[in-house]
């Protein structure tokens, strides 16, 4: 696996391709002064952590002005399914709020996102097309631009497939659209990670989330204040997009610590906290 340097670098994530236009790859080792950013929490998309680990990809999913516009990850699977059995999938994604250039955010969100399985490979130079039918969809709106959302679900093989893809299915005329955003909205753009299939449900379907039940912040978006609560918290510090050390309280021994932000700038955050001996880093938003 190799660090991406500019956008459109999908193939550089070991196992993972483009099916269609030019997905990206985000890395926490890309360098900093890479223009665009494609760094991992901080990119031209956004700010977003890694579900786990330090990368995902990211597509577009819908965009206006350009009909039935869509990027789709693709992979190849370990083992050809087989027909008649069982599978079960996850994976997790999070809206995209851009703002590196005001005439290019992403600023929207749609529905649909979903997986669809092939017996063929696809490629920029013959792309897969939204020709409505995907073997797992979600019919909800995914506008949440602060946490994951878990997509899964279980299915039965009905061929031999030997490649999956990610992204939304749907032509424009079946796709559902809000906006999100005000800075000239053009498109929905989404970040991937964490993509499981299995005939294991235990493996897909555990606990994935294993940040919620040791670290919980309240409210988020927040205005004058944030509430942290842990199990034996020690740590916790603040930091903005850039990396910067804003607050920080480093010999704790509390269950609960309440942070004034009234005087900090609107903007997204991160914050890292320590509970017990594991290190969680959150992100959240500071809105006046």
């Amino acid at each position: 696996m190799a660090c991406p340097t500019t956008l459109t670098q999908i193939d550089l994530a070991t196992g993972w391709m483009s099916f269609s236009l030019t997905p990206d790859y985000f890395n926490a080792c890309a360098s900093a002064s890479a223009i665009p950013p494609v760094s991992v929490p901080h990119n031209i998309w956004g700010d977003q952590i890694a579900h786990t680990g330090n990368a995902y990809a990211g597509f577009v999913a819908f965009q206006l002005g350009s009909t039935n516009s869509r990027e789709y990850v693709g992979t190849q699977l370990n083992q050809t399914l087989i027909i008649g059995q069982k599978y079960f999938i996850s994976f997790w994604v999070s809206s995209a709020f851009g703002y590196m250039n005001p005439y290019d955010y992403p600023h929207l969100a749609c529905n649909n996102l979903g997986a669809r399985f092939s017996t063929v490979s696809y490629s920029p130079n013959n792309p897969q097309f939204a020709n409505n039918f995907a073997h797992i969809v979600d019919t909800n709106i995914i506008n949440d631009t602060i946490n994951w959302i878990k997509i899964s679900v279980s299915f039965i093989a009905d061929s031999a497939y030997q490649y999956l893809s990610i992204g939304n299915f749907f032509d424009d005329i079946n796709t559902n659209v809000i906006t999100i955003g005000v800075h000239n909205p053009n498109a929905a753009y989404y970040y991937l990670d964490d993509v499981k299939l299995s005939t294991d449900s235990t493996f897909v379907n555990g606990i994935d989330d294993y940040n919620s039940n040791v670290i919980k912040i309240f409210p988020n978006p927040a205005r004058d204040w944030i509430l942290v609560s842990g199990n034996r918290l020690k740590e916790i510090a603040l930091y903005d997009v850039l990396g910067n050390l804003c607050y920080e309280a480093p010999d704790l021994s509390v269950s609960t610590c309440k942070m004034n932000i009234s005087n900090y700038a609107e903007g997204i955050y991160f914050l890292r906290a320590k509970s017990g001996n594991e290190y969680i880093t959150t992100k959240i938003v500071i809105k006046h």
